[in-house]
């Protein structure tokens, strides 16, 4: 019995559901995107229609196998057989049936049109994106890419699939390298420097004050220097010297240390003013980011 499923703009059906989801951010949760990170650890297969674009890594134990096949413009049948570790790239209109004959994790995000959109300027349909398997040898970037993006997902308790709200930002800034990393667009080396004009990092600055602690999208802060999002990255670390989303995370922990220090709030509060989702996401970022926590932050300023 198969077990119908659809992600964004992926569908298709399931031999059985997964064993075990790791992680996982809805489309609905942030404009066109959509990720998983799941495992099987028996054999089975999967049909899939893709409207839009995928791109995934798949890790099998040492004797599993992954058979993809599709049909063929002239009514034939075209096979791929791959083991090991696998790029997985599909563009609009692939439909194909995936096999695999034994253990394997798989980690796959998914754009709408629209998101592929946003993100280069150029209609999906004209972009060109080809289907393609490869080594993963050949994608790591991708994928550590998605593997960072598998910690985000990841829920304590998450092994059913439910999970938190995805960081807007964060994700689409994944996004966009994925489809960089993953050849589906220029890479940023064959281009020129770029940097923002005072007035756009002014306006910049203004806005993630403003909304630091409220998620705040990758297209709203391109929209706010008026210019497209793929360039709006460039610019802006050629102007800060960080990521936009390193930018956001390092003032929100600005902010919650100098809350911490004041002594006035709680560390839930300090979380929650700060824009994290809870004192725990935040103590993880603010290691990250001062090499202590936040309950070290409080005994120095006691100190």
């Amino acid at each position: 019995m198969s077990v119908p499923f659809a992600t964004a703009c992926v569908q298709g059906e399931l031999s059985a559901p997964p064993d075990t989801i790791f992680g996982q951010i809805a489309a609905g949760g942030v404009d066109g995107l959509a990720f998983i990170d799941y495992a099987y650890r028996s054999p089975g297969q999967s049909t899939h229609s893709v409207g839009g674009l995928l791109v995934g890594t798949w890790h099998g134990a040492p004797r599993t196998r992954l058979t993809f096949s599709r049909e063929t413009p002239d009514g034939g049948e075209a096979v791929e057989e791959w083991a090991g570790e696998t790029f997985v790239q599909r563009g609009p209109g692939y439909a194909g049936t995936t096999r695999w004959s034994g253990t394997y994790r798989a980690r796959y995000l998914v754009f709408t049109p629209g998101a592929v959109e946003r993100m280069t300027e150029i209609p999906l349909e004209r972009a060109g994106i080809a289907s393609t398997t490869r080594p993963l040898s050949e994608r790591m970037t991708v994928f550590h890419l998605l593997a960072a993006l598998g910690q985000e997902a990841h829920r304590p308790g998450s092994g059913s699939g439910s999970g938190g709200p995805a960081d807007a930002l964060l994700l689409d800034s994944v996004g966009l390298a994925v489809l960089r990393a993953s050849g589906a667009i220029p890479a940023d080396g064959a281009r020129r420097s770029a940097a923002l004009t005072r007035r756009q990092a002014a306006r910049i600055r203004d806005l993630v004050a403003a909304r630091i602690g409220t998620p705040l999208s990758l297209s709203e802060m391109a929209e706010a220097a008026g210019l497209s999002e793929g360039y709006f990255v460039r610019a802006f670390k050629g102007s800060f010297g960080v990521t936009p989303y390193q930018y956001v995370l390092r003032e929100r922990v600005a902010l919650a240390q100098s809350l911490i220090r004041s002594g006035t709030v709680s560390l839930s509060e300090a979380a929650a003013r700060s824009g994290f989702p809870d004192a725990r996401r935040m103590g993880r970022t603010f290691r990250k980011v001062t090499g202590r926590s936040p309950t070290a932050a409080a005994r120095l300023r006691r100190a």
